[in-house]
């Protein structure tokens, strides 16, 4: 499946931007830590498909400003709104985590980390990736930085690691070197993978389009 991210200031702007995006993507995410007004309800019953609702701090490299609290607030009131996930990142205190896991049913969260700087030795996101598998969460999400070609390899290795612990896996690299792992998460059997509906609209950087990544996909298949 290919996910794509809605970047918006506003609730008008975000549904005419889904509204051009559906014909291309399975799911849409709505950043909404990048929305300065937001009609919730209005939102999501706009949607045309699937929507993953994610607020991402600065910390994990977003935009969203908010404290703890707010933060899963706002992601309570998506989930009641109807959105189909919740991304929920794995730093927020575990008594937070715990509360949005029983208010938002566990099928619905996308437990989520970002290793911003760089990626991490095998050891150490196997073991990231089996504690946040103990969380519950039924989708992992584990993103790195790529620095070297073969973290592509280190990071993609955790999509059999997943397989072997009964979750799905959303598992790649940001930035230009990290686009090889963006193509290949999903025929390698990750959950999905990020793709911007045009240029100018990419959420992370070394994001590519759909029509790129689909065509990379396409081209991938065809040298099995």
């Amino acid at each position: 499946m290919i996910g794509v991210p809605i970047m918006a200031r506003a609730t008008d702007e975000a549904i005419a931007k889904m509204q051009k995006a559906s014909s291309e993507a399975d799911l849409l995410e709505i950043r909404l830590d990048g929305m300065e007004q937001i009609d919730m309800e209005r939102l999501l019953a706009a949607a045309p498909l699937p929507v993953i609702a994610t607020y991402r701090s600065r910390r994990q490299g977003g935009l969203g400003t908010l404290d703890n609290r707010a933060r899963s607030e706002v992601l309570i009131t998506a989930a009641e709104a109807g959105a189909s996930y919740i991304d929920v990142e794995y730093g927020l205190p575990l008594e937070i985590r715990e509360e949005l896991f029983d208010r938002c049913r566990p099928g619905r969260i996308i437990l989520s980390h970002h290793h911003v700087n760089g990626t991490p030795e095998p050891a150490e996101l196997s073991r990231r990736l089996r504690n946040m598998a103990a969380g519950g969460a039924e989708v992992i999400k584990i993103v790195t930085r790529a620095h070297r070609p073969e973290d592509n390899l280190t990071v993609l290795g955790l999509i059999p690691q997943a397989r072997d612990l009964g979750v799905e896996i959303i598992a790649f690299c940001m930035g230009p070197i990290g686009s090889l792992s963006r193509i290949a998460c999903v025929p390698m059997g990750g959950f999905l993978t990020f793709a911007a509906f045009e240029k100018g609209e990419e959420s992370a950087d070394g994001q590519m389009t759909v029509a790129e990544t689909k065509a990379l996909q396409e081209t991938l298949a065809l040298c099995e």
